[in-house]
């Protein structure tokens, strides 16, 4: 192979290195862009925090709920009312 075709061969390696590395940069920005990455940093800086249980749970209701994670309102309204039950009940 000519040295010519060598730094060739070189810069399009380089040319395809970087363009891998730009599309692995853009998927880190896209998946930190997405809403459950949000929800996955916020809920681990609240548990570094060492919460009490208590305040899981609730941060669990908080979560399903702002996901529509019981379906309804209503039953939303339900879960919340069985979860001031048992944390009174565990007290």
């Amino acid at each position: 192979m000519s040295e010519g075709g060598n730094q060739e061969s070189k810069a399009a390696v380089t040319e395809q290195s970087q363009k891998a590395t730009e599309s692995a940069i853009k998927k880190i920005q896209r998946i930190r862009a997405r809403s459950s990455y949000l929800l996955f940093q916020r809920l681990y800086e609240f548990l570094k925090a060492n919460p009490t249980i208590e305040s899981i749970v609730r941060k669990v209701y908080e979560i399903l709920d702002a996901r529509g994670g019981f379906g309804s309102r209503k039953n939303a309204e339900y879960a919340k009312e069985s979860l001031d039950w048992v944390l009174r009940d565990m007290k």
